[in-house]
């Protein structure tokens, strides 16, 4: 087994996912954090992602540092050019390589599910906004999604045209004369059914033994467990093996599955990168991330220790930190469990540097424990102790989850 103690690593990431990268970074001698930040007039906020963090070693020119380093780990979307160039010239890279298509390319994915044998729900595909305003205003219960610019717009839930029209009217705004040829996917509601997922990893179509599923509560957390993957969790990674395979995907994947009374397990959308929210919580629940990756990189899946059964965390939110510098204080001795994106620290001040795409979201708290009840009780305590100008962190909905695994419970999930 190589001694990783003597070994460099260099993280790619586009800013979510630095809390990731410090938790893995103390296994190796060094670690560089990379966040891409090219365009015509840079500015501050745009190189300080990283700053200050003692695990990493921000950089502005990977490339420049390429002989230097023995493992690359890319914890989010957009470089697989990147992932394949190194590859070729004999770097150990963990990826999804082209395999991130299978999220950015959501119509042609789509196809795809129903090719291999997985349910799709009815959805439209269609060209231009006027197409799109024209269908929303003769149907109800509908998302309206796109492909690959996932900073345009969220997904939203179409319920009416009244309701609607103000959020398409600032669409046709945000982007602008590409509106005759912006593409939309528009798809059913799939209702009296539950949100799960598998959180984890794949290795050319290879998953490991025990993983995380999980229950996410919408802007507000995420209940995870740490166990063997059932079903319908399992039936989905087995349909989706042979497409990782082809892709010789070796990197994290995410799972979004609708699943309700008809039995059907509709993969909604995956995610080819970390989960947001959900790698914070398997950043705690399991143990030896650095081991993973290298093993991965090299096609072999490290089959991972369980640190405690559930997870849970709740979402650190302010609207104030979508323009301007958020700083978010808490006492040190909570740093392991409060997982901030976009994070730089200053003059040992923790901050969310701003960015340009209006989610409140800023981060996460974290804990576990032998029991759900343990870990939301940990959770509550911790969050009480996070402040700063604007923050909010929502606990009170953590006890619906506990409804929701119910729910799961009856339909056949085992939580």
């Amino acid at each position: 087994m190589d001694d990783l103690s003597k070994k460099t690593i260099c993280f790619v990431d586009n800013g979510l996912f630095v809390s990731f990268a410090r938790k893995v970074a103390p296994a190796f001698a060094k670690a560089y954090y990379y966040r891409p930040f090219q365009n015509a007039f840079v500015r501050t906020v745009d190189i300080s992602v990283g700053v200050g963090l003692p695990e990493l070693e921000v950089v502005l020119q990977p490339l420049a540092i390429a002989d230097d380093v023995n493992l690359w780990c890319f914890l989010d979307l957009y470089n697989s050019g990147l992932q394949l160039f190194l590859e070729k010239h004999g770097a150990k890279v963990w990826g999804a390589r082209n395999g991130e298509e299978l999220e950015l390319e959501r119509w042609s994915f789509k196809k795809h599910l129903k090719r291999i044998g997985l349910p799709v729900q009815p959805m439209e595909h269609l060209i231009g906004l006027d197409e799109l305003v024209k269908f929303l205003k003769t149907s109800e219960n509908k998302y309206v999604k796109t492909s690959f610019v996932r900073g345009d717009f969220e997904t939203f839930h179409h319920v009416n045209w009244t309701l609607s029209e103000p959020r398409v009217d600032e669409l046709r705004h945000v982007i602008g004369p590409t509106s005759s040829k912006y593409e939309f996917i528009v798809e059913d509601a799939i209702d009296d059914s539950v949100e799960v997922g598998f959180d984890g990893f794949s290795v050319d179509g290879k998953f490991p033994n025990v993983s995380m599923t999980a229950y996410e509560i919408k802007d507000v957390g995420m209940i995870g467990a740490a166990k063997p993957l059932g079903q319908p969790l399992k039936s989905v990674n087995t349909h989706l093996a042979d497409t990782l395979a082809k892709y010789q995907y070796r990197g994290f994947l995410s799972t979004e599955i609708r699943y309700g009374k008809d039995r059907k397990a509709y993969l909604v959308d995956p995610c080819c990168r970390l989960g947001a929210p959900s790698n914070e919580l398997l950043q705690e629940l399991f143990t030896d991330w650095p081991q993973t990756l290298w093993d991965g990189s090299i096609g072999v899946v490290n089959n991972q220790k369980v640190i405690a059964k559930y997870g849970v965390l709740t979402t650190i939110c302010s609207e104030w930190a979508v323009n301007n510098w958020q700083s978010v204080h808490f006492p040190k001795v909570l740093d392991q469990w409060v997982k901030l994106r976009f994070h730089a620290r200053y003059n040992d001040k923790d901050y969310v540097v701003p960015q340009t795409t209006g989610v409140p979201e800023i981060g996460c708290v974290v804990g576990v424990g032998n029991t759900v009840a343990e870990a939301i009780k940990i959770v509550k305590e911790r969050a009480k102790q996070i402040q700063g100008y604007g923050i909010e962190v929502k606990t009170d909905s953590l006890d619906k989850a506990l409804k929701v695994i119910e729910e799961g419970q009856k339909l056949g999930i085992e939580f």
